[in-house]
């Protein structure tokens, strides 16, 4: 499977949220789009700190 996991971290780096079955990410407006394998998405206020590709993990900082 090529779904990712995505992890959001706080300002300290703690991680605030995870979300699972990412299959597709697109920038928008300053925002991300994150699309799930089930064909829901989601929109997040964050920037992308790390790609983990044998970890299948993304990694965004939470920007609020």
């Amino acid at each position: 499977m090529c779904e990712a996991r995505v992890i959001i971290q706080d300002a300290e780096g703690h991680e605030v949220e995870a979300i699972d079955d990412i299959t597709t990410i697109v920038p928008e407006d300053g925002r991300l789009k994150l699309f799930d394998l089930y064909g829901g998405h989601r929109v997040v206020e964050a920037q992308l700190k790390e790609v983990r590709l044998l970890d299948h993990t993304v990694v965004l900082a939470n920007r609020s």
